[in-house]
């Protein structure tokens, strides 16, 4: 009986030996964590810690758990990336975004986006700096080709497919293409908030062109602008050259009209701004 109760007590200390291991594991990887964390936020202008911290938190076994502040910031700066139409937006939504990174500075994805928004308001030494940060965590950063001498700019109407699900890089958002004869209908979608429409109009070969009254975001979070928009597939079917100018005039509802006029009052005239949509996973 002795031998028995020897043995089976060795079995569970062999056992518990490798779950002791697991567990000295993830609080030496959770004290190293932590400590990266509070040297970044003390100081936060170093690139090199963030990259460490960035590193660090890339690799963990188990990954450092988003913060729900963080979430909601990030939320708002997609919801105001999404509408934006001129620099001033754009630079909104980059703010929103790096509120995010201050509660979360591992979480990779808010850099990658807000490059996405620096370049599109034209500050692209601090969107290089955001990339750079998206690469120290194992992301791929694509940058657009250069386009080729020579290339015609209208591309052929010949083969166009707009099949499958496109974005721009954005986590969430993807936008669908509904096409029925030369009728356009833009959907999108994100995580599991409803579809809405984009817009609708004309499509004829590798352009289209259409329009958006706006109304309530797809995220529940603000209004989208009333816009008109314009664009083309590339000629291999990979990218969706997409252009959207504020059009306060198509607002459907007398707040809509208001709010995008107010847009212009604030920040002048608006001007066409471009995203390149690629084909992307459905989340």
């Amino acid at each position: 009986m002795i031998k028995i109760i020897i043995c089976a007590a060795a079995v569970l200390i062999a056992r518990a030996q490798p779950a002791s291991a697991a567990e000295s594991a993830y609080a030496r990887e959770q004290v190293k964590f932590l400590k990266l964390l509070t040297a970044v936020t003390d100081d936060p202008d170093s690139p090199a810690l963030r990259s460490e911290l960035i590193r660090f938190a890339s690799g963990m076994a188990v990954k450092p758990k988003i913060p729900v502040e963080a979430k909601k910031y990030f939320i708002k700066a997609m919801a105001v990336h999404l509408d934006a139409v001129n620099d001033a937006e754009f630079d909104k939504a980059a703010r929103l975004y790096g509120q995010a990174i201050k509660i979360a500075p591992w979480w990779t994805q808010c850099y990658y986006n807000r490059a996405s928004a620096l370049e599109a308001a034209n500050r692209h030494e601090e969107a290089a700096e955001d990339k750079q940060f998206y690469a120290a965590g194992g992301g791929v950063v694509k940058e657009k080709p250069a386009p080729a001498e020579g290339r015609p700019v209208v591309p052929r109407s010949e083969g166009a497919d707009y099949r499958g699900n496109w974005g721009s890089g954005l986590d969430c958002w993807r936008y669908e293409f509904d096409i029925r004869g030369d009728d356009l209908t833009i959907i999108m979608h994100c995580w599991d908030f409803p579809k809405a429409v984009y817009g609708t109009g004309k499509v004829k070969g590798r352009r289209f062109e259409g329009s958006s009254p706006g109304g309530i975001s797809g995220t529940g979070v603000g209004t989208r602008s009333p816009i008109r928009f314009k664009g083309a597939i590339n000629n291999d079917n990979t990218a969706i050259e997409i252009s959207s100018i504020l059009a306060p005039e198509l607002a459907d509802t007398e707040g809509a009209m208001s709010a995008a006029r107010e847009q212009v009052r604030v920040f002048g005239e608006p001007s066409w701004q471009t995203q390149t949509w690629r084909h992307m996973a459905r989340d």
